[in-house]
This record gives structure tokens, sequence and C-alpha cells, in this order.
């Protein structure tokens, strides 16, 4: 699903200034399921690749395209103790796919953290 948007993405042809991308907004799982308040985390996916804000650097963050493993309905994002991989499923009771992102410590062979994520198609200037 997400080979296809990003195909769409850099075939579609536009008129204005702006480029099309995804804005993805992520909720870790366990603070929905207990009501906690947390800030989620932000990317932008572009055809040129996925943005994020690196709290560590203070500053945004582009993992160029050619870097992401993009698959069907999958993109995981590689750094040097996990990866985030973004992937679109059917929760039991849906009919639409909705959004996960999954950080996993391929050192450790675990899952760390799940989240549920929003999806909005978006002008990125």
């Amino acid at each position: 699903m997400l080979r296809i948007i990003l195909l769409i993405l850099l075939l579609l042809p536009t008129t204005s200034n702006a480029d099309q991308g995804l804005k993805i907004s992520c909720l870790n799982m366990k603070y929905i399921i207990i009501g906690r308040k947390h800030d989620p985390l932000k990317f932008t996916m572009q055809a040129v690749g996925l943005e994020y804000f690196d709290k560590e650097k203070g500053e945004f963050v582009m993992i160029e395209a050619n870097k992401l493993d993009i698959g069907e309905n999958q993109v995981t994002a590689r750094f040097a103790d996990y990866e985030l991989g973004f992937q679109m499923i059917v929760f039991d009771g849906d009919t639409k796919p909705s959004m996960t992102l999954s950080k996993y410590d391929y050192k450790n062979d675990r899952f760390l953290e799940h989240y549920k994520c929003d999806v909005e198609m978006t002008n990125i200037e």
C-alpha cells in the first residue's frame, strides 16, 4: 500500500509549487489503552524520503528513499540500535486498513513499542 502511495506521489503531476506527501502522527498503543497523554511521534513521508524531528540533534532529519526498505504494505527505516517499521494492517472488527508503527530492537531480537498512526495527505513545501 505504501509503495503504491509513493509511486502515485512520484508520478502525480501537480500545478502548485508544493509536493504532495503524507503527514504521519503516531501514538504509543500502551498510552492509548491506559488513557495517558503522550506526545505523538510525527513524520513526513515524501517522494524523496522520510523526515522526522530528531530531539537529540534538535533538527529535522531526512532519511532518503533509497535508504528505506519499501515493501508492498510496509516501509522500514533502520537506525543504529533499532528500526522503525510502518505497516498497513486491518484491526479485528475494522474493514479499512490502519497504519501502525513498530519499534524493533534488531540487536536483541525484540519489539520495543507499537504505535497506531493517523495519516493525512498534504502539500509539502
